[in-house]
């Protein structure tokens, strides 16, 4: 591997690439500060495409290591502001850790892929502001503003993984309010740059965002139908495949298809969501007579098999919950109540269990934590991307973490100097015993803005 010291150790190379690929990351990040030996072999691109499917295997021998990303609203200073937690998907959702990481709090997560998080800032006039960061290791790349998307839109993301060509990509739909015309772009990571897409030809159902299975981001899509005078919408369930890059377009059930549509409102609504027992997708309806039906897909890609899980009406309060998450641990999912409280609803026994998590849980993401970013790819392309950007915000543009901003200088200095070159993330991982997490990552934060 290049730039590679002596091993400290009697070990073989490929022993210690054992050992290191079943540590978490936190503890790789004490490991890096051993020696510039270790550092290198923790940061090789090979090594964390090698740690991250280890995860992967780990979660799938056991449904308890699986992580959720569940993003909260709380009230304080006079509105709300949003927190992260990740929880174990287990019987309780056991909450493991919080994720406190600057670029979260003035920006929204549309989509989570491989540990990254797609962000997007909603509240400006128009949706150009992205990013992708890893929270774990507290680096993330600014993207270039889209081409496309003028204000007044709606807009839906989806965010994934092109495996073909080692590849991360956000997909981005727009519905002008004024024309109704749909327009569509991509960004691809490697070749950091938007491109224009032949949009599809269905319109925008909603701006939920998309879900990412088996290499495609999914939404709903539909066309309106006037039959005898008589108004409806007729749905499908639309994809686009992140490595052949082309849009794919999925039968829905009958009676999901053929939705009901007065001139007034919806008589009923559909969402996705992933349905991960299966590594497929399930489509949701919310009736408005208070009745919702859980539709899945049990062989992906076969219209044949759309299956009904479940179907249920108004709790004890005369609500009827919202599906947030379909469990990995079979027979259950998530749902929030009319005050957004979270409870685990077990499909077979219609059991429901409070899972008394603090704030009003809105959306829920799988999340699995990665060294995804932490070779040096990434750093002198994001402080670039940020100051290409001349915007009446461009000292906002121009934060790049201490980490990221120390690892691109490697490449201008000597190797004395590289061997005492380590990076924020790795040196708090090693000193946090002695001090505060909370106040670390306010530090790191402080120092990422300057």
């Amino acid at each position: 591997m290049s730039k590679q010291g002596i091993v400290p150790c009697c070990f073989p190379e490929e022993i210690l690439l054992q050992i290191f690929c079943n540590l978490p990351i936190k503890s790789l990040g004490k490991c890096m500060c051993v020696c510039k030996a270790w550092n290198c072999l923790i940061k090789d691109t090979s090594f964390i495409s090698s740690h991250l499917n280890n995860q992967f295997e780990k979660c799938s021998r056991n449904n308890n290591h699986n992580l959720l990303l569940l993003i909260t609203r709380v009230r304080g200073g006079g509105g709300f502001k949003s927190e992260y937690f990740l929880h174990f998907d287990d019987q309780e959702l056991s909450e493991y850790t919080q994720l406190q990481y600057g670029p979260l709090y003035y920006h929204d997560v549309v989509g989570s892929c491989n540990g990254l998080l797609c962000l997007v800032n909603l509240s400006s006039s128009t949706i150009r502001k992205f990013m992708l960061c890893n929270p774990i290791i507290r680096k993330w790349v600014r993207l270039p503003r889209p081409r496309l998307g003028k204000w007044p839109c709606q807009a839906t993301f989806g965010f994934g993984f092109d495996s073909r060509r080692n590849d991360y990509k956000v997909l981005k739909i727009t519905k002008n309010s004024v024309t109704s015309n749909i327009e569509a772009e991509l960004y691809s990571l490697k070749k950091n740059l938007w491109e224009i897409l032949a949009p599809p030809k269905y319109d925008l159902y909603s701006v939920d965002y998309m879900f990412f299975v088996n290499g495609v981001v999914h939404w709903i899509g539909f066309e309106r139908l006037d039959d005898d005078g008589q108004s409806s919408i007729k749905c499908l369930l639309l994809g686009f495949d992140m490595s052949n890059e082309v849009f794919k377009e999925i039968i829905l059930p009958e009676s999901l298809s053929n939705v009901p549509h007065s001139h007034r409102s919806r008589l009923s609504r559909l969402y996705v969501v992933p349905y991960a027992e299966l590594s497929s997708i399930a489509v949701i309806e919310d009736c408005f007579d208070g009745e919702r039906t859980i539709w899945v897909m049990k062989k992906y890609g076969v219209i044949e098999t759309w299956t009904k899980l479940f179907r249920f009406g108004r709790t004890e309060t005369r609500h009827v919950p919202r599906v947030l998450w379909l469990r990995k641990n079979g027979g259950s999912m998530l749902t929030a109540s009319r005050n957004w409280q979270v409870f685990s609803h077990d499909v077979e026994s219609n059991e429901i269990q409070n899972l008394e998590i603090q704030g009003e849980v809105f959306y829920v993401f799988s999340y699995v934590e990665s060294l995804v970013f932490l070779d040096q790819v990434i750093d002198a392309r994001s402080k670039i991307n940020a100051s290409d950007e001349v915007t009446d915000d461009s000292s906002d543009d121009q934060v790049v973490d201490a980490w990221s901003e120390s690892n691109a200088s490697d490449e201008t200095t000597d190797d004395s100097s590289d061997d005492q070159a380590i990076d924020a993330w790795s040196e708090s991982n090693a000193s946090d015993e002695t001090t505060d997490d909370s106040s670390d990552d306010e530090e790191d934060y402080i120092r990422s803005s300057h």
